[in-house]
């Protein structure tokens, strides 16, 4: 249907045109040549712009017949990222078909030798990967924040630090027994500099000379620093680390839902709100409990008596999982 429209439409067009010569003056042959000359070239400039942004988009992968068309692969920062994508893409498959795709991907794309090189380095990437999971596997472990912690309570316990730094000393000597000292520097400088810095958070938890408040500050203040490609694996931390001061800094519900909204929107300051909420009411009835446990043991009541009272006003205010929690907070502070 579109292409007899296009017709149709062409040919009511033709008619206008023919119509219009109709009624004009007899055009100058000399000035229709330079028209058809300006047409021509416009047309000409378009062709090849549209040639060369067609060859810009398209992935140097063909050998000129001349040698050498291709790119010289050369290291640069980044270069493990792409490494660990073509592994990914290539998942399921053996240690050797991944080095020997990643061979015919290499020559494909890059000058011979280089390609050569290449391939070299990646095929060491793999066997190092290899030697790392049997020497390494608890190191990310202890130095990545997990996503669910807010960090408000750094303690790391457990965790030796001069057991962190022997890993870590290991693995830089696992790594530079497969690469050179540059290629180290392209392939792990980066990650090194992240280790480094966990680290010394680490240090900081483990500082028996400094308060807990003071630990937490000296910590965010570390990531707060960081640049803004970094900081994004830490941002729910971050987050939750300003909703807990906005908490600290209003005492009511309605100064709190203002200033969480200002920050992270309505949704999340509803979400908070709503559990906020529940948390002063728990915390109220904790409290009553509480006050209850403290006019028995003042009464004249002989122990075991006080001892069912309390078990009775548990099991009428507080549901069994509720009850195992007040025993948590309360019971043992005892």
């Amino acid at each position: 249907m579109s292409r007899w429209v296009l017709i149709g439409g062409g040919a009511a067009l033709f008619f206008v045109v023919v119509i219009l010569i109709s009624k004009r003056h007899h055009i100058d042959d000399e000035e229709a040549h330079k028209n058809r000359q300006a047409t021509t070239a416009v047309l000409t400039r378009k062709d090849l712009k549209a040639a060369e942004l067609k060859k810009a988009i398209q992935p140097v992968k063909k050998v000129n017949s001349h040698a050498s068309a291709l790119p010289v692969f050369t290291l640069y920062f980044g270069v493990k990222d792409s490494f660990d994508r073509f592994i990914f893409a290539n998942e399921g498959a053996s240690d050797s078909e991944v080095t020997a795709l990643f061979s015919m991907n290499a020559k494909s794309m890059y000058e011979a030798k280089s390609a050569m090189y290449a391939a070299d380095v990646f095929t060491r990437y793999v066997e190092y990967k290899v030697a790392l999971a049997d020497t390494d596997a608890e190191i990310d472990k202890v130095l990545t924040v997990s996503s669910e912690s807010t960090m408000t309570d750094v303690t790391y316990a457990g965790i030796s630090l001069s057991d962190v730094e022997q890993k870590l000393a290991t693995r830089d000597t696992l790594r530079l027994n497969y690469f050179s000292q540059q290629e180290y520097e392209y392939l792990f400088s980066a990650d090194a500099a992240i280790d480094a810095r966990a680290l010394a958070r680490l240090a900081i938890a483990q500082d028996r000379d400094l308060s807990r408040e003071q630990k937490r500050n000296e910590i965010f203040g570390q990531l707060n620093a960081l640049n803004e490609q970094e900081k994004a694996a830490f941002q729910p931390t971050l987050d939750m680390e300003k909703i807990n001061q906005i908490k600290q800094k209003y005492v009511d519900f309605e100064s709190r839902y203002h200033a969480i909204a200002a920050e992270f929107g309505h949704q999340v300051a509803e979400r908070f709100s709503a559990l906020w909420e529940t948390q002063a009411r728990w915390q109220q009835r904790v409290d009553a409990y509480r006050d209850y446990q403290e006019y028995v043991s003042a009464s004249a009541m002989k122990a075991q008596a006080q001892q069912d009272a309390l078990t009775t006003y548990r099991q009428t205010h507080f549901s069994n999982t509720e009850q195992k929690r007040l025993r948590v907070l309360v019971d043992v502070n005892l």
